[in-house]
């Protein structure tokens, strides 16, 4: 009997292992799909100087002014450095145009134009989902920059996704799909999802 019970807790051991290293194999894969997108992208995030609604609406100016007179110049880059480099080279720009926008609706906000690393939530279009992680943004500052912030992917250019149905447009597809590697591109089709699922590999 102490044989039998013996094999049975070793036996189960095993199973417990096996559970453990099958779990910890799949979290890093999808660990490192996440790491391998952030690394090849680069978001906008734009910080409204309060929560205030006159302050938010201002921040939806200022991104659309900046999107338009921006987003083509960044989408000609050839990868993420080069888009890094001429972002750096429009920082007085994007922080004239800015300001232009904020002047223009009776405003005297400072603007604070640079690029950081930013902690991004889930972003869900209607054919793709970008996961939450860590991501290089260009940062747009306005004012205290204490409000909600508003996002997306300025390379290879998703701000100009259809507001209405929130469609990737197939050019800006095309673009991902040559940045990404095979596994990273699918995975941006995979609906999001917390489920974890244990799989034992003895049985």
């Amino acid at each position: 009997k102490h044989t039998i019970k013996r094999y049975a807790v070793l036996i189960l051991l095993c199973y417990l292992v096996f559970v453990v290293i099958d779990f910890s194999i799949h979290t890093t894969s999808a660990q490192e799909i996440t790491e391998g997108i952030s690394e090849k992208i680069i978001r906008l995030h734009v910080l409204a100087n309060s929560d205030d609604e006159a302050d938010q609406v201002l921040k939806l100016k200022v991104k659309d002014e900046v999107v338009k007179r921006f987003g083509n110049v960044f989408a000609s880059a050839k990868d993420k450095v080069d888009a890094e480099e001429l972002i750096k080279e429009n920082f007085d720009n994007i922080r004239e145009v800015a300001l232009e926008v904020i002047e223009e609706e009776g405003y005297d906000y400072d603007v604070h134009v640079y690029l950081a690393d930013s902690m991004f939530p889930t972003k869900v279009y209607k054919d793709l989902t970008f996961p939450a992680g860590m991501y290089e943004a260009l940062r747009i500052d306005i004012g205290a920059a204490e409000g909600k912030n508003w996002w997306c992917v300025m390379y290879p250019p998703l701000c100009f996704v259809d507001q209405t149905y929130s469609v990737v447009p197939d050019d800006s597809k095309i673009q991902l799909e040559k940045l990404l590697t095979t596994k990273e591109y699918e995975s941006l089709y995979t609906e999001p999802s917390t489920k974890i699922t244990f799989r034992f590999k003895l049985v």
